[in-house]
């Protein structure tokens, strides 16, 4: 396993760092997907008790949405964008660099999923802090609240085209036996879903 800065606001400052599993495959996926895979932890890494703060871009009318969650109990969502605001409010690297800054991840509706690379340009890309696909559509107010809070606290899992992946599974400030139930929920998890995406085999964990 492997911990980065989960934050990186200046040199000295003293803040949790992410932990990530990370495994080889005995093959190179032969299907791989750049949809990631939602994967829910026994003990999220995101969260009320972390005040975590996620960012949601949804398929307008932004408003409408808005309206709808209201009254829902989401406690880590903490913006909600529509994406013609997104494209106009966001076009600068500073504007994008500021808005990655402001957050602790990003989930889009799987409505405008595919549109926002060319929006959001290669800042939330390369720096693995892409949006993770959701649905937000067809559901009643119950089950749209436990689908945001779910998908806010998840962790993410990404089918590539090479051998070596990373699982984000905790921080450090989590104690050592909760970051052993995620990495083994976790890996559970991609094992499964590369097994029947994709049907190979794993070589190592570390």
């Amino acid at each position: 396993m492997e911990a980065k800065k989960a934050k990186s606001g200046g040199i000295l400052d003293e803040e949790d760092e992410y932990i990530n599993l990370t495994f080889t495959m005995t093959q190179v996926p032969t299907h791989p997907s750049a949809r990631p895979f939602q994967v829910a932890l026994p003990h999220p890494y995101h969260s009320k008790t972390e005040n975590s703060r996620v960012c949601v871009f949804v398929k307008d009318p932004a408003r409408a949405f808005k309206d709808e969650i209201l009254d829902l109990d989401i406690p880590c969502i903490a913006k909600v964008i529509g994406y013609d605001k997104l494209q106009r409010n966001f076009r600068q690297y500073k504007d994008r660099r500021s808005l990655l800054k402001e957050y602790d991840a990003f989930l889009a509706d799987l409505r405008i999923y595919k549109m926002l690379p060319e929006c959001l340009g290669k800042e939330f890309y390369s720096k693995k802090r892409f949006p993770c696909p959701i649905k937000l559509h067809g559901f009643s107010k119950a089950e749209l609240k436990t689908q945001l809070n779910t998908a806010a606290q998840a962790t993410f899992y990404t089918l590539g085209n090479g051998p070596n992946y990373a699982v984000r599974i905790g921080k450090t400030s989590q104690k050592p036996n909760e970051i052993g139930l995620n990495a083994q929920e976790a890996l559970a998890h991609a094992l499964a879903y590369t097994t029947v995406h994709d049907g190979i085999e794993f070589e190592q964990v570390c």
